[in-house]
């Protein structure tokens, strides 16, 4: 199996000849960060869920700028007599945590371009991938049938399918937050490379609105979303007067769930405290109103729709707009601490 990260895609240019060597490779693909949308949406190759129970199984495992961190449970989940192959720009992250059998100091999207270029396109992995491809449709199942649960607000799964379903094809995300971002990486999908930007391993947030901004100029015609956690809005918010005076007209999504919800499921759980990640239900829209752009309310689930279209509808007339979702609590990530 085949891990792509980041680093992969760091050079913009060349990123469509990074995409065509994963195809060539024809290996049951995990894309995870930047690299997220690199096949396009739907390809074949590309799997999303259940990465640990693969890793647990793969005789071979080729990390393409992905260091065995936190988010592969520093490389617990793979068998010690599985042959790792990890190519990436830094020593210290290749050999991080696991040493793997086969290191490749460098940019880790030439990596894989050479080893295309190396292999016939001969190999078929049909049943192996017929397993992972099961096992996505399994977890989708759950996700369904998760995004069905009522609560006070609204439910976070339900939201994120209805974005997906109504976001325009030529669509970019803009990913600023925590479990609320984490939450739509389940489930959004990307019309192709270069469609999601998020803040990196160390989660440094504040990037939404800078990011949101270069990628509007860079896409001018595209739909670009900016996913906001509430407690990562409370960085840029301002910037909707930037967006509102050079005529930018991105959509934001807050998250408000009161909390800094990452940190509150561990920390509660272990210590029994959530001190420190108590937040308010803010009027993030009425600022939103305040430096001349559109704010919309959302906290009944019945309005979904109505709401994702009006501020769709207000984009495209030139309006910034954030839509301030007030969440329910949900379960859906307990245990999960990653992106």
């Amino acid at each position: 199996m085949l891990l792509v990260g980041s680093q992969a895609v760091v050079d913009a240019a060349n990123v469509q000849a990074v995409a065509a060597a994963v195809e060539r490779l024809n290996i049951p693909v995990y894309l995870s960060g930047m690299a997220r949308g690199l096949l396009g949406k739907n390809h074949a190759l590309n799997v999303r869920h259940k990465r640990r129970q693969a890793l647990k199984e793969a005789d071979l495992v080729i990390l393409a700028g992905v260091p065995n961190d936190f988010r592969l449970d520093y490389g617990r989940n793979i068998r010690r007599n599985t042959f790792v192959i990890s190519a990436n720009r830094s020593r210290k992250d290749m050999t991080k945590n696991r040493r793997p059998n086969l290191g490749v100091l460098g940019d880790a999207g030439v990596f894989l371009q050479n080893l295309a270029e190396k292999l016939s396109g001969d190999q078929q992995w049909n049943h192996w991938l017929d397993v992972l491809k099961q096992r996505d449709k399994d977890r989708e199942t759950d996700i369904d049938s998760k995004a069905k649960a009522e609560g006070d607000f609204i439910n976070p799964l339900q939201l994120f399918q209805k974005i997906d379903s109504v976001a325009a094809p030529d669509h970019v995300f803009v990913a600023d937050g925590g479990d609320f971002v984490a939450t739509a990486s389940y489930i959004v999908n990307l019309p192709g490379p270069l469609r999601w930007l998020d803040p990196g391993v160390f989660g440094t947030l504040g990037v939404g609105a800078g990011f949101a901004l270069g990628a509007k100029l860079v896409y001018p015609e595209a739909e670009v979303w900016i996913i906001y956690g509430d407690g990562s809005v409370g960085y840029t918010l301002t910037e909707f007067d930037t967006f509102v005076r050079h005529q930018i007209p991105v959509i934001a999504v807050v998250g408000n769930d009161a909390s800094w919800m990452q940190i509150a499921r561990e920390q509660v759980e272990i210590l029994k405290d959530d001190v420190g990640t108590v937040l308010r239900r803010s009027d993030y829209h009425a600022v939103a109103e305040g430096f001349g752009g559109k704010g919309f309310l959302l906290n009944d689930s019945s309005k979904i729709d109505e709401v994702l279209q009006r501020a769709k509808t207000a984009a495209k007339a030139g309006h910034p707009v954030l839509i301030n979702a007030h969440l329910s609590k949900t379960d859906f990530r307990k245990g999960s601490i990653s992106m």
